[in-house]
């Protein structure tokens, strides 16, 4: 099962890499064998939220934004599953805050009692879109609901990982005590159930490097970790850092659904060109 850490043993821990110019990677995970393989490939945190259960299962990432299932229910029912192929990685759980009947306070003790380490949020309400995200938050159901999940973590002393998808939103996510902020651009793009069209690689960059500056405005310590749109392997995820003040990577469909889909495919092949005599 996997180690449970405090907030100060998580943060130290990042900020000692960051410090020594090594950048921190969050792996997001939906199955056991690739939290695995990513604990033993060096991953520093391992992320746990609904949408990798649909990628891996052969779908977008984005069924996790619509009615068809309860995003929590997903991560309490992976977490049984992945957390036991984990033995010292801390592991992050990504928590729908929208859901008026959700008790912070009951799913924040059952998840460390399973062994996490902090939280994030996810599904997040600024994938939707400015109108439809507006109209959340205008039912008390948007992003905001986000922003008070990640403060009361905060205020309990969990670790906790905030994605954001502007600059205001960085610094509001930033002032309610972040450890760290996602910059999202996006759907990632690549393979073959990821976004066909996004953002070019230095538009991408340029709101990446708007969000840490926004972040960083605010708390000079927090750690800031690119993801999404066209940072979809290592030489993009490498691009980003080197155009920005960012301190690391996430991966998703990056680490996962991508080198999975080319890996199997491959593999395929190469058996199928097997001959009998």
């Amino acid at each position: 099962m996997a180690k449970r850490y405090s907030r100060g043993e998580v943060v130290n821990g990042l900020r000692a890499q960051t410090q020594q110019g090594q950048a921190v990677l969050m792996f997001g995970a939906g199955t056991g064998l690739t939290a695995k393989c990513a604990e033993q490939g060096g991953a520093d945190l391992i992320g746990i939220y609904s949408t990798a259960i649909y990628r891996m299962r052969g779908q977008s990432s984005l069924m996790a934004w619509l009615p068809y299932s309860n995003a929590n229910e997903h991560l309490l029912h992976m977490a049984r599953e992945i957390l036991p192929a984990v033995k010292h990685t801390p592991c992050v759980a990504g928590i729908g805050a929208h859901d008026p009947e959700l008790d912070l306070e009951a799913m924040f003790d059952r998840i460390l009692g399973l062994g996490f380490s902090g939280i994030n949020n996810e599904p997040f309400a600024g994938l939707y879109g400015p109108y439809f995200a507006n109209q959340l938050e205008r039912a008390g159901i948007g992003f905001s609901r986000e922003v008070e999940m990640i403060r009361y973590a905060h205020a309990r002393d969990i670790f906790t990982v905030a994605w954001v998808m502007s600059p205001a939103e960085a610094t509001r996510m930033a002032e309610v005590g972040a450890d760290v902020v996602g910059a999202m651009i996006g759907v990632t793009t690549g393979g073959i159930s990821g976004a066909s069209e996004t953002l070019s690689l230095e538009q991408a960059a340029e709101d990446a490097q708007a969000m840490t500056l926004a972040a960083k405005q605010v708390n000079p310590d927090v750690i800031v970790l690119t993801h999404g749109g066209p940072f979809s392997d290592v030489e993009t995820a490498q691009y980003s850092l080197d155009h920005s003040d960012a301190d690391g990577y996430a991966s998703g469909s990056s680490g996962e659904r991508i080198p999975t889909e080319q890996a199997v495919i491959e593999i395929t092949r190469r058996y199928k060109s097997i001959r009998v005599n």
